[in-house]
This record gives C-alpha cells, structure tokens and sequence, in this order.
C-alpha cells in the first residue's frame, strides 16, 4: 500500500526518484495534496518573506513509482509563532525567558530557526517586532516551544 502523504512541511532525507537534481536530502519541501496537487506534490522554497517560505508553484508531482518517498520525509512544526516552555540559552550570553514569544522559521536546508519578540523604543505603535536575525536550533529543542493562537486580519482590498 502507497504511503499517505499529509499536507505540511517536512525535511527531505533522501532525493525524489526522477526529480533528483531538484529534489535531494536536507531540504525544506512543502507538501501539497489538494485539487491540482493530488494525490501528492512537493513545493521547492522560493522567497523568504517576514521569516516565512513562499513556496515555487506548481510543484513537482510525486511519481506513481516513488509514493513510498513520504515514508523518508521528517514533519516539521508549522512556521508561525510560539511560546517558550523553559528558559532559552545560546552562545556566550544569550538568554530568553521562559514564556517569551518567538516565531519559528527554517533555512532551505529544513533547520529550525527561532526569532524573539521585541517591542521597539520609541514605541510608536502597539505592535511586536521579529527580527530577520534568528539563533538556529537543534531538532531535539524544538520540544521547548508550543504554538499560540492569534488572529490574522484579513488583506485590506483595493478601493476602485
């Protein structure tokens, strides 16, 4: 029986059979499932916007012959916004508090990166600030975040 591919995005392990020179190990894919993109496709990161992937369309559909690729991918957390579950040390002297705000994020190569929540001075507007500067870190800590819930205002449309 072929593999269940579940929407997401995920870490490539090993390369796509017959997409071998696009698709190899230790890249961040998104895999796409719906209407044109069924039964499976993977989606190459394109642009780095606000910390987040924009991913190239329309993808490369998975081959019959390869369904069983899916099995050597690894699920990774959604980029977004988290809290820290314990205190967050690196380098020298970096500490963040537990229960600080950060916003996952991840390089073309699939590793986790986490950016800080800062509010600007002078404070000119009620907003958090990430950083495009991030600490990269260890699959094993991504056990130290858990995600927050927010609400996304709609795009504001044009007046015509």
């Amino acid at each position: 029986m072929a593999f269940q591919y579940q929407p997401g995005i995920y870490k490539t392990t090993k390369y796509l059979p017959g997409n071998e020179a696009q698709v190899g190990p230790n890249q961040l894919v998104l895999i796409r499932t719906d209407g044109d993109f069924a039964p499976a496709s993977v989606l190459l990161p394109v642009q780095n916007l606000n910390n987040q992937w924009r991913f190239q369309m329309p993808g490369l559909h998975i081959p019959p012959a390869s369904l069983n690729w899916g099995e050597t991918l690894t699920k990774l957390p959604h980029e977004g916004f988290y809290r820290l579950t314990r205190e967050f040390t690196f380098g020298e002297t970096g500490r963040w508090l537990r229960n600080a705000i950060v916003q996952l994020g991840y390089t073309r190569g699939a590793e986790p990166i986490l950016f800080i929540a800062q509010r600007r001075a002078p404070l000119v507007a009620n907003d958090l600030f990430f950083s495009d500067k991030g600490v990269k870190i260890d699959f094993d800590q991504l056990d130290m975040i858990e995600p927050l819930a927010w609400y996304q205002e709609p795009e504001k449309k044009s007046a015509n």
